[in-house]
């Protein structure tokens, strides 16, 4: 696990949110004090860098992040990466067919690093969430580590069958009612598992049904591959994909910025 590489899917369109005036990777949560920019007493808050900084602080040097065709703004605003001391490259994804075939893409640039995935229009807090999966994984030896976190609106997420022990028994992708209460938000996955999702996907139909991540983790789970969850309680997962939840995350972020203690 010495070479670990982020991924960060960042095809989509974002068109829940309406006609924003740029991609929602970038659109500002808030702004935090930035005494290191010449001329600039504040800075932006951006999910994307939020990620790429706990990608960093995970230990990871490098980082992959698939673009689609509308998504220059996020390469122009990231650029090479240097500013949150990574290496960053850019995938691009001509035709929108599902987070996992934009997954596999990467797959050249991948290699055999261990990969540490999250969704750059997400919100995850604290800071250190990445780097406690990375230690978990690393622990435990693991070919998948998904992080879990409680949901009240599992309609909205994938959603996670657990044991009395915390083993893993199956995936179900939001559902329309549930009693499960704990979905996954992150995930860690070693150079088999990347094999295994380009396997599983060259053998699958493209005419089918469309292939959430969850299926591949089922499918991984039933091939025998060692799937472990760790539940993230102190942790919290925002996702900013629609009006009311990128509103929601923006009067978090303003009243945290409120209480002098605490540093975005």
């Amino acid at each position: 696990m010495n070479d670990l590489i982020g991924l960060l899917p960042a095809a989509g369109r974002g068109s829940r949110l309406g006609p924003i005036p740029c991609s929602k990777e970038i659109m500002p949560l808030g702004f935090r004090p930035s005494p290191d920019t010449p001329g600039a007493l504040w800075r932006p808050v951006t999910a994307i860098e939020v990620h790429l900084r706990a990608l960093r602080r995970a230990g990871a040097s490098r980082a992959v992040v698939v673009i689609g065709e509308t998504k220059a703004d996020v390469v122009r605003y990231v650029g090479d990466g240097a500013t949150y001391g990574l290496s960053v490259a850019y995938v691009y994804q001509r035709t929108l067919a599902g987070m996992p075939y934009a997954l596999d893409l990467a797959a050249p640039w991948v290699g055999t690093a261990t990969t540490l995935f999250s969704m750059p229009d997400t919100l995850i807090q604290p800071d250190d969430t990445m780097a406690r999966m990375v230690e978990h994984h690393r622990n435990h030896g693991s070919d998948v580590t998904l992080g879990l976190f409680r949901t009240a609106t599992p309609q909205k997420f994938g959603m996670v069958n657990l044991g009395p022990g915390g083993e893993l028994h199956g995936f179900v992708d939001k559902p329309a009612q549930s009693d499960l209460e704990w979905m996954w938000g992150l995930a860690v996955w070693s150079p088999r598992f990347s094999s295994f999702m380009h396997t599983y996907l060259a053998g699958r139909a493209a005419e089918g049904p469309e292939c959430v991540l969850s299926d591949i983790f089922a499918a991984a789970l039933s091939a025998g591959l060692d799937l472990q969850a760790l539940p993230l309680t102190d942790a919290h997962y925002h996702d900013i994909g629609t009006p009311e939840d990128f509103q929601s995350v923006v009067l978090s972020m303003a009243l945290r910025q409120a209480r002098p203690s605490e540093v975005l």
